[in-house]
């Protein structure tokens, strides 16, 4: 004969709470994307932001009048000449950007600030 045992059987666990987008859309995973898609897949917008990038950087080499043609070309003279043109850049940008810097800050930041509190109960 076999003693009855008194072991209580394993409680279930809870079932996960749904999300609600998982009401409509079953979670499967999604197949891992090529490498030259992961490399180079980009968006509209990070298309846009590299072409501006692009045409920047453009403008500066530009204004630095670089010309990697010249036969009188040197490269540490240009890295100088680029780190001088950077400091001067510097110092103008900092006597002349910080008076609509401030004046757009002090629209900005209470806005971000009150976008950021009304968004808190929705963020995890």
């Amino acid at each position: 004969m076999t003693e009855p045992t008194n072991a209580e059987p394993a409680p279930e666990q809870p079932a996960k709470p749904r999300r609600w987008w998982q009401i409509w859309r079953p979670s499967a995973p999604k197949p891992k994307r090529p490498l030259l898609l992961r490399l180079f897949g980009m968006s509209l917008w990070g298309t846009l932001k590299l072409t501006l990038l692009c045409i920047l950087t453009g403008f500066i080499v530009l204004a630095m009048q670089f010309d990697p043609t010249d036969p009188n070309f040197d490269t540490t003279d240009a890295i100088s000449a680029l780190l001088a043109n950077a400091l001067a850049t510097s110092k103008w940008a900092i006597t002349n950007f910080w008076k609509p810097a401030l004046t757009g800050a002090s629209v900005i930041v209470p806005l971000w600030i009150l976008w950021r509190l009304v968004t808190l109960p929705f963020r995890k």
